[in-house]
């Protein structure tokens, strides 16, 4: 079973120019998580970033120092096993 993550984005700090109108008409934002080494002061797990672009990628490559833009945070959650095996004399009583 995976992991269950929560996270909370701030939609106000997602800068315009980053959303991405694909072909079918509907918006999208590429983003990107990692994985903190230990949780922050308020219990997070991971970060949320804007996707670096292509050319943000190569500029960072190059050197030059590329700013990531954080829009939220989040926690992962200990696997739970939400459902239960029948037992046979539960289900001996169906009907097919």
């Amino acid at each position: 079973m995976g992991k269950n993550r929560t996270m909370s984005i701030c939609l106000s700090d997602i800068p315009k120019d980053r959303i991405l109108k694909h072909k079918n008409g509907k918006l999208y934002l590429p983003v990107a998580t990692y994985d903190l080494n230990e949780p922050d002061m308020y219990k997070n797990d991971f970060s949320v970033s804007i996707q670096l672009s292509k050319e943000e990628i190569e500029r960072k490559k190059a050197g030059e120092e590329v700013n990531r833009v954080f829009i939220g945070n989040g926690r992962i959650w200990p696997d739970v096993e939400n459902t239960q095996t029948a037992t046979a004399a539960e289900t001996d009583d169906l009907p097919f």
